[in-house]
């Protein structure tokens, strides 16, 4: 063969090659070049629905949608669920989409959109960011109706809880410990915050969530299910020891904050439970507190 032919060949085999990685590439892009959009401008209508979305808890709401960035983040919200499927995914420009999620809509983006879209300093690190759909909100009623015919049933209820650190940290902590659900009592902060859902770790997909008016309409639903209702309280005369609650079929445990405490209501209603402690300190964060009384109270 001469220099001249091979070197043709040589060639052709390249580009052929070449091509193969650029349709390889846009198939994780897009499911096929076909599908491949690119939005290189923060000035976009779909950057400006994420970042809405990052920052407002009545635009996630009425859109049922919440935003998570990161494959990491992903990958511990879905894979164990078989996988999921976003609204719209960003894709950054150096990364690749993985197989375990469908979208409807698959973007590509360099780091400036990227940041933008998820409300960050720095977008460098982000390979995705994606909107999926809002896990469902039950209300008093429908809870009620829901968990009627369980045997057993964990709730975490949190009154006032602001800090959505806190918040995320007592989702993973409730799942990690067998609870299956989260009651929102009034004064809690959204579960669906982008820094709650962060600290969740995939949590707040794996738990049922319920939101109540009032003190007063948790207690209607307990009374329903037979749910014994305790409260962390560490300044009661008298406390049930939390381990002994581990044998008690349905158990709630109200948390309150550390500045404002519970509700009145809540200290009527609930039996006092304590983390044992030495006596050298006061009271704990309430994501500490919370998560060890989890552990001491997770059913048997």
């Amino acid at each position: 063969m001469s220099t001249r032919v091979f070197t043709a060949l040589s060639r052709a085999r390249g580009f052929a090659s070449t091509s193969a990685r650029r349709r390889k590439l846009h198939a994780h892009a897009g499911g096929g070049s076909d599908r491949l959009e690119r939005i290189a401008s923060g000035d976009n209508d779909a950057v400006k629905r994420f970042a809405k979305l990052c920052k407002s808890k009545s635009f996630r709401d009425a859109e049922r949608s919440v935003v998570l960035a990161s494959s990491v983040l992903m990958r511990e919200c879905f894979v164990s669920r078989g996988g999921a499927r976003a609204r719209t995914l960003f894709v950054a420009d150096w990364a690749e989409k993985p197989d375990w999620i469908d979208a409807d809509r698959v973007v590509r983006a360099p780091a400036s959109v990227m940041k933008k879209c998820a409300g960050v300093n720095n977008g460098d690190g982000l390979d995705l960011i994606g909107e999926f759909e809002m896990p469902e909100v039950m209300d008093g009623k429908s809870f009620a109706k829901r968990f009627a015919g369980r045997r057993t049933t964990r709730t975490l209820a949190l009154e006032g809880v602001q800090d959505p650190g806190n918040l995320g940290t007592l989702a993973r902590t409730a799942v990690a410990f067998g609870w299956d659900t989260v009651a929102l009592l009034p004064g809690t902060c959204d579960p669906f915050n982008d820094k709650a859902m962060r600290a969740a770790r995939g949590a707040t997909f794996r738990l049922n969530f319920v939101t109540f008016d009032s003190f007063d309409e948790l207690e209607r639903a307990a009374r329903e299910l037979g749910m014994d209702l305790y409260a962390a309280e560490p300044r009661a005369d008298e406390d049930v020891d939390p381990e002994r609650v581990g044998d008690v079929a349905k158990a709630c445990l109200v948390l309150g904050t550390e500045g404002q405490g519970l509700s009145d209501d809540a200290l009527r209603a609930c039996k006092p439970v304590a983390v044992p402690m030495s006596g050298e300190m006061e009271s704990l964060n309430v994501a500490i507190a919370g998560g060890i009384l989890c552990y001491l109270m997770r059913l048997r």
